[in-house]
């Protein structure tokens, strides 16, 4: 134990105690310095001022250099410095510390809050004492009288108050206030503090940052690949590395894997920037495991608390927006845009509501696009496109719900729900004497499933389809994202008898010369250079390519996309086979489409000049 003396007053100071650091780094680990007021602790001052009969009741927590108060009573100010704190006197006795009046104690008779606000003349305090002996501070009751000894009675009760406090403490860490991996706060200590803070009219609006320190997928490659040991620490030194950009006494949180938050509560945009900016660098460098460098990407989005004007998780969830559009964007950092949220909202929305469309009769429905043979003008079969009417939002494209329900397990059953209605169609078609075959879009997501085309043969048995009244169509992406298994499955449909056309032909990133590998039927070449075929020598010089190439290896070739009279011409002059387009005609509802085929379908003579 060491005593200090101050120049100023030449007194001696409370003395440090032996286990000083241990003492500091428990004080960090029990994550109570900075944080917003907590309705328990205030309720336990306020029962001590009651009891004790006295104007002034504190929870003091004494850090390295000044004494914070986690909850007070009759007491403006937040903190003092540590050598003023009649406190820390406290921390090396289990005895309780009782100044009966301070102006006659030479350890007190010059501080300052003895000299001046608030005038201490009695002090009494009990220690707030861990299990393994280390004090974090005390709680205290104040007057500005001097008073005798306290009774036993109210010695006993202050204990009890110590006690219910250390209780409350030791309670508040258990029920999942920190994150196992870090020690740090957690989500659920994110949003009680920011609802405190919220709740505080003397607080600065403050402003949530999230920081996302890697992608999840890249997260989860990296836990599978060099085991959750490898993922700790990754997670310990990002920790690490943001707290050391923070501006001091700023709490930092462990939301989620690899996913931390901060709260700012003052400070104009440049100080903001500034935090971002370190965030951002300290981040972005290389993780090394093991002499390994990884590098992963990282998002950090950041929200105004009067840019959310409900409860802290929607601020929270506001701030991860921003942090994955910092991500999707690859820029450093990004504020919260509430058109992008609006967005996000609406992809949520439409997801939701995708589920109750497939259960429900009224909201998704097929509609069947015609082709026709180009040399013929003779209709040769259509293609199925999904329709969808939300009941609130009105009818929603396909290029905007299909892609959302790609990144999740909705794709599935989505197909399934669209394969079904189609052959439910064709069946019918085929009872009625119209026997086309109709052509489905299917995701690269059913393709890279082992078990797609035996989903397909049994949903063939179930509507009593034959497999060559369906085909079914692919994008080129798709057949590049899993080669193997994409084949597998292709190689099987094929076997099962139903044809298939390689969709949007020509935008990928494959060469023509994949062409020999596909087990396809026919390509499909993609709209973009169908629309100014008759004007693009660009345009008719990929396509007149393509139509040559496909038709020596074998494949058919259909073009998407004809609107025009000279867009037909050029495409039969120059050997496509089939066409589909607004010029032909208009997606149609299956009744539509049966007047449109009895009204002579395509009949080139009768187009418009």
């Amino acid at each position: 134990m060491k005593t200090e003396m101050t120049p100023a007053t030449a007194k001696p100071l409370a003395p440090i105690p032996a286990r000083e650091e241990d003492r500091l780094a428990t004080l960090q680990r029990y994550e109570l310095l900075d944080t917003p007021a907590e309705a328990a602790f205030d309720q336990i001052t306020r029962l001590a001022a009651k009891l004790l009969k006295v104007p002034v009741a504190l929870i003091s927590l004494v850090d390295r250099d000044r004494q914070w108060f986690k909850s007070r009573v009759g007491l403006p100010v937040q903190e003092t410095p540590r050598e003023h704190a009649f406190c820390a006197h406290a921390l090396d006795s289990d005895a309780l510390l009782v100044v009966g009046d301070a102006r006659q104690d030479e350890r007190f008779a010059d501080n300052p809050l003895v000299t001046g606000d608030p005038n201490i003349r009695f002090y009494a305090g009990a220690p707030l004492r861990t299990a393994d002996g280390l004090a974090l501070g005390t709680i205290c009751v104040i007057d500005d009288q001097p008073r005798p000894a306290l009774t036993p009675e109210e010695e006993e009760a202050l204990r009890d108050l110590s006690a219910m406090t250390m209780a409350h403490i030791e309670a508040r860490r258990a029920v999942g206030y920190l994150h196992p991996v870090t020690s740090l706060s957690n989500r659920f200590r994110f949003l009680a503090d920011a609802d405190a803070l919220a709740d505080d009219p003397a607080t600065v609006p403050e402003t949530a940052v999230v920081i996302d320190a890697a992608a999840s997928q890249q997260y989860a490659e990296l836990t599978r690949v060099l085991g959750q040991v490898c993922a700790d620490a990754f997670e310990i030194d990002c920790a690490r590395r943001i707290a050391a950009c923070l501006p001091d006494h700023t709490r930092l949180y462990h939301l989620s894997p690899a996913r931390f938050a901060f709260i700012l509560l003052s400070g104009g945009d440049g100080d903001l920037a500034d935090t971002l900016d370190r965030v951002s660098s300290a981040i972005r460098s290389p993780f090394q495991y093991q002499g390994v460098p990884i590098a992963t990407s990282a998002g950090i989005g950041f929200v105004h608390r009067s840019d959310i004007a409900e409860e802290s998780v929607e601020l929270l969830r506001a701030a991860t927006s921003a942090a994955h559009q910092s991500l999707e964007t690859q820029k450093p950092w990004c504020a919260y845009d509430e058109e992008q949220d609006r967005a996000a909202h609406r992809a949520f929305l439409l997801l939701r509501s995708l589920t109750e469309a497939m259960d429900g009769q009224d909201q998704l429905h097929m509609a069947y696009q015609p082709k026709v043979d180009l040399r013929t003008d003779r209709c040769i079969g259509a293609e199925a496109l999904l329709r969808w009417t939300h009941p609130e939002l009105g009818p929603i494209s396909p290029a905007e719900f299909v892609p959302l329900a790609e990144r999740t397990a909705l794709v599935r059953p989505l197909t399934e729900w669209v394969i079904g209605a189609v052959l439910t169609q064709v069946a019918h078609w085929h009872r009625r004497g119209i026997a086309l075959p109709v052509s489905i879009n299917i995701s690269m997501l059913d393709l890279g499933s082992g078990d797609f085309a035996d989903r397909v043969e049994a949903l063939l048995d179930r509507h009593d389809v034959q497999a060559d009244w369906i085909d079914f169509e692919v994008t080129e992406s798709a057949l590049m994202t899993d080669r193997a298994e994409v084949d597998r499955q292709l190689r099987s449909l094929r076997r099962l008898g139903i044809a298939v056309e390689i969709d949007d032909f020509g935008t990928g990133q494959s060469a023509l010369s994949y062409l020999k590998d596909i087990p396809a039927t026919a390509v499909k070449i993609d709209q973009r250079f169908i629309r100014s075929i008759a004007d693009e020598r660009s345009d008719q010089i990929m396509v007149r390519s393509t139509i040559d190439l496909a038709h020596d290896l074998g494949y058919l070739v259909i073009a998407e996309g004809v609107e025009t009279d000279e867009a037909y011409d050029w495409l039969r002059l120059h050997g496509c086979d089939f066409g589909q387009g607004y010029l032909i005609s208009r997606p149609l509802a299956p009744a539509a489409f049966e007047d449109w085929l009895a009204a002579g379908a395509f009949r080139p003579a009768a187009m418009p000049v």
